[in-house]
């Protein structure tokens, strides 16, 4: 293993790679301020000559005479700082002096289009509004350049000079003042019997009162308060297993299932009330239960969706599950409660509400169903065909019907052998119609000699009509009252028939019920059909 470097050292080289950087970004700053400021003296200077010769330049443009316009040229090329000189007169070239390069080796579209010439139009000298030529003027590179250098020389060696000069003096005092203390107070850090309850020192006495005094003091009162914690700890980790004791004592004698499982659905420990839960469903005694999926019929994506739910809510999820018996054992409802207690781990609470359950299923169907004949009274019926019609019909070749029932000559049979004589054909005229209709169908009584029916997924409207016939002709026989006496009745049906379309519960018992007075008029015994027209 290599030795690892040390704070002194890294302190060293961090500041001397500042200051290197530090130096090379004001050098190159320096470097810019330079050209900048030597390429505008230049262009000033051009600028200046410029104003020199253009009394002289304009009339050689003006009398066209290529001697005068030479011999202005060439006194501006006798600058340094001049490589270029043209001079036209309009299209015509009257003079061109260049110092590095032949004379006409740069075309006129070149010159038109570099960006380093000083264009100077040139007026007449006896009408200032008459233009008689123009006068461009390029600066010489290399002597730019070179006093760009002479510039950025100079400033460079005073930048560097006084870089190294801070970055020695700054290496210098982090040394003096920070590093090599802190070696020191990690070295007898490193020695210090901490167990003793031996403190720090501090590195020498001016640090006493500064940053790193305050270190060492921080450090101390850490050591103190570490020797308290120790014998906390030691303190609380034999109350702890008091504790623990208790817990698992209660943990193992509760009623209630009590797990833990992580967020793959997979158990981590179990209480033996979860054990008991499962073996009422049918499992074996010594079956083990890996996964907490046992608990949903072994439905994953329901798992998936209660921890789900618990992460992104952050709070208990509760849930009631209807567990299925095995090899004949009864169904069982429990309660789960499954909540967060860390990142992946989640505690179940599993309660047996079987009881509550069938308490809550038994008063649910004494509330909607008719007491006297076991079917479903109208809150019950209500309830299902809102169900039914929920889900739509979308298929167009099925239809659906709601036939109300209303017995005929009831009232007289009532009248006349009594209200018992009445409940026993209600009981029978009942079970008549479970004989007809299929078990999928809907059965119920509105109240008094009204019962209502609901048909679905019916092939053919003419099923419908058989159906009410066999209704009629089923009740139109005698019904044996006991002890030699008998009663005859007769029904007439209203059927409202829909397909294709979403309606309203009330608009179907109110066209039922229509057609149902519709057959009454008609003679009773009879059947009409109110016939929903396709939206």
């Amino acid at each position: 293993m290599s030795q690892p470097i040390s704070l002194v050292t890294r302190a060293t080289l961090w500041i001397l790679a500042v200051v290197a950087f530090v130096g090379i970004i004001f050098l190159w700053w320096g470097n810019m301020l330079a050209v900048e400021r030597e390429t505008g003296r230049a262009q000033n200077q051009l600028r200046q000559l410029l104003d020199t010769v253009e009394r002289s330049a304009s009339i050689a443009c003006f009398l066209q005479d290529q001697q005068l316009a030479s011999e202005v040229s060439q006194g501006l090329l006798s600058n340094r700082i001049v490589e270029r000189i043209i001079i036209r007169a309009g299209e015509t070239l009257l003079a061109e002096a260049v110092r590095h390069t032949k004379p006409g080796s740069i075309d006129d579209l070149a010159i038109e289009n570099r960006t380093d010439f000083i264009r100077r139009q040139l007026v007449s000298p006896f009408n200032p509004d008459e233009m008689v030529g123009e006068i461009l003027l390029a600066a010489d590179p290399i002597e730019l350049k070179n006093q760009v250098i002479q510039a950025s020389y100079f400033i460079g060696i005073l930048l560097m000079v006084q870089i190294l000069a801070v970055g020695a003096t700054v290496v210098l005092v982090v040394y003096r003042l920070i590093t090599r203390p802190i070696k020191l107070i990690s070295d007898n850090l490193h020695d210090l019997p901490v167990e003793q309850g031996k403190i720090l020192a501090y590195p020498h006495r001016r640090h006493k009162h500064d940053e790193l005094g305050g270190l060492v003091n921080y450090i101390n009162r850490m050591i103190t308060r570490l020797v308290s914690l120790l014998n906390e700890e030691r303190n609380l980790r034999l109350q702890r297993e008091i504790e623990e004791r208790k817990f698992r004592s209660i943990f193992e004698h509760a009623d209630t299932g009590i797990f833990l499982v992580d967020q793959h659905g997979r158990m981590l420990s179990y209480n033996p009330a979860c054990r008991e839960i499962m073996q009422a469903v049918g499992c074996g005694e010594i079956d083990p239960i890996s996964r907490v999926a046992s608990f949903f019929n072994n439905d994953e994506e329901q798992v998936r969706d209660m921890i789900k739910a618990c992460l992104d809510e952050n709070k208990n999820v509760q849930k009631d599950i209807k567990l299925v018996g095995k090899h004949g054992s009864p169904d069982r409802w429990i309660h789960m409660t499954l909540s967060r207690i860390e990142d992946v781990v989640f505690q179940g609470v599993a309660n047996d509400i079987t009881d509550r359950k069938l308490i809550e299923t038994a008063a649910k169907k004494a509330a909607m169903t008719d007491a006297l004949t076991g079917i479903l009274n109208r809150l019950g019926f209500e309830l299902k065909l809102q169900e039914r019609l929920n889900k739509g019909y979308e298929k167009s070749d099925f239809w659906s019907a709601l036939m109300m029932v209303d017995l005929d000559f009831f009232k007289q049979v009532n009248d006349t052998y009594g209200h018992d004589a009445g409940d026993q054909i209600l009981t029978y005229f009942a079970r008549l119609l479970k004989g007809i209709v299929r078990k999928s169908d809907l059965i119920g009584r509105l109240g008094g000699d009204e019962f209502v029916l609901f048909l679905d997924y019916i092939d053919q409207p003419r099923i419908l009509e058989r159906i009410a016939q066999n209704i009629i002709a089923s009740v139109a026989k005698p019904i044996d009252l006991g002890e030699g006496q008998t009663a005859q009745i007769g029904a007439s049906i209203g059927i409202a028939i829909f397909r294709d379309i979403r309606i309203k519960q009330e608009q179907l018992f109110k066209q039922a019920d229509e057609a149902m007075y519709q057959a009454k008029k008609n003679g009773r015994n009879t059947y009409c059909i109110y016939t929903c027209a396709q939206k």
